[in-house]
């Protein structure tokens, strides 16, 4: 049997292994492979480097280095584990330096003081300008141009009528001022401020100012006049009087 066979047989493991390892330990004793197979075979202590004289170390490396602990016999070496890197390389980024903390107190937060009254009255103007603009500019009557009039021809009739209808009190249901604003588009043209028509200060029925634009059925006229379309009839008058009244309302264009 060769030492490589008697060597595995004597510490039981295989032949493999056992060559692996007298292969690591011939180059770490510096003798051949076959001396360490022939001590393992033979039940010996393999040979081992030669140890550097103690004469010549320092006194502190003597005392810093410990004697090697030798192995049990018949076992192969244990694996050697690589050695920690302690360094780091240059081209990873190094972690940036901590300032040194100045204090441990805890941070004052400073805050501002937001008051109510500022914006309320913010809100407050912007209503008041948006009510100025939508509804108190469109309602003031306007200046003619010096072109157009609203000065409008009546006939003797038509002035006539137009007395029975302030005597009848209808400027205090109807108007005769149309106005730049949307709820009126479609009465007709807007009044101006030289209108000779009567300007009513109510609205409960239609606006009067172009009526004679509306309406083209005179029949039609005076029979809302005689109580018909919800109109409360006018019963106080002669026919005569309700003709001229109806003639001022169709010359009122």
């Amino acid at each position: 049997m060769s030492d490589l066979g008697a060597a595995a047989a004597a510490l039981g493991i295989p032949e493999a292994l056992v060559k692996r390892s007298a292969e690591a330990r011939a180059k770490e004793a510096g003798v051949s492979v076959e001396e360490i197979l022939a001590a393992w075979a033979g039940g010996a202590a393999p040979p081992t480097a030669p140890q550097p004289d103690a004469s010549l170390q320092s006194p502190d490396a003597s005392q810093d280095k410990a004697t090697p602990t030798p192995e049990p016999l018949g076992q192969p070496p244990p694996p050697q584990q690589p050695a920690a890197i302690t360094t780091i390389p240059e081209s990873l980024p190094r972690p940036p330096r901590l300032a040194p903390r100045v204090s441990d107190a805890p941070p004052v937060l400073v805050g501002r003081v937001e008051r109510a009254g500022g914006l309320v009255a913010g809100v407050s103007g912007i209503l008041i300008l948006s009510l100025l603009l939508a509804v108190v500019a469109p309602a003031v009557p306007m200046e003619g141009d010096g072109v157009r009039s609203s000065r409008l021809p009546f006939t003797a009739a038509a002035l006539e009528g137009r007395d029975i209808y302030l005597q009848q009190g209808c400027g205090s249901c109807h108007t005769q001022l149309v106005r730049n604003v949307v709820s009126d588009v479609g009465l007709g043209p807007v009044t101006l401020s030289d209108t000779n028509q009567i300007v009513g200060y109510r609205r409960y029925g239609p606006d009067l100012a172009s009526v004679g634009s509306r309406i083209t059925d005179v029949s039609g006229l005076e029979s809302i006049l005689r109580g018909g379309s919800q109109h409360p009839a006018i019963t106080a008058i002669s026919n005569e009087e309700l003709s001229n009244l109806i003639a001022y309302l169709m010359e009122s264009r």
